[in-house]
């Protein structure tokens, strides 16, 4: 099954009285139309000038009942929603909705850092609230506590999580990091998941799991309802934080430095969430700067923790890692409430301490200029040295079929590794674009021929993701669909969203 470009909704009489409708319920000036405004909301890395992915309207709710009143109306006139908290998934389509002339749902206005706990380490957000709004949101607490980020701090916080995005601390699996929802349903009910669903509850941003089944992961990388508010995790400020970094040539000394890497995560001597880049270089500040043609690869890993503590751990990781014949070893050692030092270090130093920044956006802006296009290509598998060069080496050979040269971030969890590899072209060169996108489905289907799966995508190619999940007749989505009809028996919410589509648009309806 693979409906790329689905058509678009275009029940022009149904759209005009719902737009109606959401003017009178969140007022006019809520309620976006006009070309320029929705320009801002198209797939900033797909053809220009091509309407395949393009709204029909934006709605900017401010509250959630504004947003339970979105979802109402929608339902009522049966019009398509596509949600997304900074339409900042830049590489995944940004704003841009599956199903074309759907209203995009703008969560930004809902940007308020509602509690932070200091005691018990977590914070309560809107969708709104980026990593930039969460971190100063900290330190004007007092700066006790940091937050694991991403490398670009203009993303939300709930749509990064709810993504299963990354960050680079010992928290750096952002997902693990929910501790409960609020959730609009599709038919604008509202639930909040966990303990939460106990009215003045107290656990529920300290507790995980629910009485009963666990509702939070119908969520995550959903169609089945708006997040409203999220608890995160966050970890308390460390008396000591080393940065380091590791460098070697050539492919094949990644297999001893990832097992030797995963021991290290494994035992916790190391628990961050390394990064590992090939293409990657330090300009003459330490910054990244963009060299796909390097055989170099680097690798950065932190230690928290209390002085003696981190110093021994340090000491045991150089140990295990500077065993390997042609690696390279540096750190920098920072006190924990020393933001100044990293912030005016390197990216590495500072994005491993919770800092947010935008260095990586002018990187990728080096092959074709400002309006450089990428397509992110994310498949896992386990951490194993051996398969990690086997993995490089086919999804290389992928690269030079098709004339791109290999650029790629592994990013480190203890049992799993994300091998991110990025082609870059130019958006305004039609044919060029559309051959990068056609040929990503073969790169998905190749690896799904070694048994790695892709974690996400982008909105082109959800269906032909979702079809190599193929256990026992596709039964993972026959669930879904059936948790959509249910939920959703309008399919207003999310039409295709990681191939999960309504019953009325898929092939068989």
């Amino acid at each position: 099954m693979t409906i790329s470009s689905p058509k678009g909704y275009e029940d022009e009489a149904a759209l005009g009285r719902a737009l109606d409708d959401f003017a009178a319920e969140l007022g006019s000036d809520a309620v976006l139309t006009g070309e320029e405004d929705l320009a801002e909301f198209r797939d900033p890395f797909w053809v220009m000038g091509s309407d395949e992915h393009d709204a029909s309207a934006v709605v900017v709710p401010k509250s959630v009942e504004e947003v339970r009143a979105v979802v109402r109306v929608a339902n009522r006139h049966k019009v398509p929603l596509w949600t997304f908290s900074t339409g900042r998934n830049y590489g995944y389509g940004g704003a841009a909705p599956r199903v074309r002339g759907s209203v995009l749902v703008n969560l930004r206005e809902m940007n308020k850092v509602l509690e932070i706990d200091e005691d018990l380490a977590y914070a309560v957000v809107e969708p709104g609230v980026r990593w930039f709004d969460l971190i100063e949101a900290l330190e004007a607490a007092g700066g006790r506590l940091w937050s694991s980020i991403p490398d670009l701090g203009w993303g939300s916080v709930i749509g990064n999580s709810l993504e299963y995005g990354r960050g680079h601390t010992r928290l750096g699996s952002h997902a693990s990091n929910i501790a409960g929802l609020e959730v609009v349903l599709p038919d604008g009910d509202l639930m909040r998941t966990g303990m939460g669903a106990m009215s003045g509850g107290k656990s529920w941003h300290a507790y995980p799991h629910a009485f009963g089944p666990s509702l939070d992961g119908l969520f995550m990388q959903s169609s089945l309802g708006i997040v409203t508010k999220l608890g995160w995790r966050l970890m308390p400020r460390p008396e000591t934080y080393i940065s380091c970094n590791l460098r070697f040539d050539g492919d094949e000394k990644l297999a001893p430095v990832c097992d030797a890497m995963r021991g290290l995560m494994l035992d916790g001597t190391v628990s961050n969430y390394p990064f590992l880049g090939r293409g990657v270089v330090a300009d003459e500040n330490g910054n990244p700067d963009l060299d796909p043609t390097s055989e170099a690869w680097a690798m950065r890993y932190a230690i928290y923790g209390y002085p003696e503590v981190a110093e021994a751990q340090l000491r045991i990781a150089e140990r295990v890692l500077g065993a390997i014949d042609g690696v390279e070893l540096e750190h920098r050692t920072y006190r924990g409430d020393d933001r100044e030092g990293p912030d005016k270090g390197i990216h590495d130093d500072r994005v491993q301490a919770g800092i947010p920044g935008m260095e990586l956006l002018d990187l990728y802006k080096v092959p074709f200029g400002p309006d450089t296009g990428h397509l992110d290509f994310s498949p896992v598998g386990p951490l194993r040295g051996e398969e990690v060069v086997s993995t490089v080496k086919l999804v290389r050979s992928l690269y030079d079929r098709l004339g791109q040269v290999y650029a790629a971030g592994l990013l480190l969890l203890p049992r799993s590794i994300l091998h991110i590899s990025v082609s870059f072209f130019d958006p305004k060169d039609e044919a060029a674009t559309r051959a990068i996108y056609d040929a990503y489905p073969v790169m998905v289907e190749e690896l799904a021929k070694i048994g790695y799966p892709i974690y996400r995508t982008n909105i082109r190619n959800m269906d032909v993701v979702a079809s190599q999940l193929d256990f026992n007749d596709h039964a993972f989505r026959r669930v879904n669909e059936r948790l959509k009809d249910a939920l959703d028996p309008n399919g207003i919410l999310q039409p295709g969203k990681q191939g999960i589509w309504p019953r009325g648009l898929r092939p068989e309806g």
